[in-house]
């Protein structure tokens, strides 16, 4: 799960609470598109050959997946 702007922290504590889970523990990463690029590097620095990032609940997922496009895509590398 991934979230960025404000109010981020709280809709991913709401998301995981609704799931039945406690902090993130690493199921999520909230920030710009620098921290989100951060986290999915680590992943792939684990071994992770798919990092799927899921939006919160209410999140237009269109709007997301451009987000993660036009900003943190580029970041990857």
């Amino acid at each position: 799960m991934a979230d960025t702007g404000p109010g981020a922290d709280e809709r991913v504590a709401a998301d995981l609470a609704a799931w039945g889970l406690g902090p993130t523990g690493g199921r999520a990463v909230v920030g710009d598109a620098a921290t989100v690029a951060e986290a999915i590097a680590r992943c792939a620095g684990l071994g992770a050959t798919t990092v799927v990032l899921q939006p919160t609940a209410g999140t237009d997922a269109a709007a997301f997946v451009g987000w993660v496009g036009r900003e943190v895509r580029p970041l990857l590398g």
